[in-house]
């Protein structure tokens, strides 16, 4: 009974990743953006538009993804993130009119995880916020 609750628990899972559509986006960054109720992610030109399957997009939800899904990526694997040259991350709603655009250009997330940084203060200092589906330049 505990093994077929298990393959039941990882189906739904499985089913639950496999919705998001990735374009232009490496494989190892799939990997890492999964599981963030993303419905899409598209990269063109240096700029990664995420569309997220919730009706709007907090200012905390967003702190935390570009924390933990963006900048830690840069992080962890520096090599392949420059390969991106990422300049902008647009993270929307689900209906893609509202949410919230991060100036990824330059060392940003490496700045950003030297030791005593306030990282809410430091992405909002680099944002915009994205209303009736367009985010204005960087700030």
């Amino acid at each position: 009974m505990k093994k077929l609750l298990a393959l039941l628990i990882s189906a739904a899972c499985t089913l639950a990743m496999a919705d998001t559509e990735f374009k232009n986006v490496p494989v190892p960054l799939q990997k890492a953006l999964r599981g963030n109720a993303l419905k899409s992610v598209h990269l063109d030109n240096g700029v990664m538009r995420l569309q997220m399957d919730k009706p709007v997009v907090s200012e905390l939800v967003y702190s935390t993804f570009i924390f933990h899904n963006i900048c830690a990526e840069q992080w962890h694997n520096p090599e392949q993130f420059a390969k991106l040259a990422l300049t902008r991350v647009e993270l929307l709603n689900a209906t893609g009119a509202q949410g919230f655009a991060f100036d990824a250009r330059g060392d940003v997330c490496e700045q950003m995880g030297q030791l005593g940084k306030n990282f809410r203060t430091f992405i909002g200092q680099r944002t915009v916020q994205c209303e009736a589906g367009t985010c204005p330049k960087h700030p």
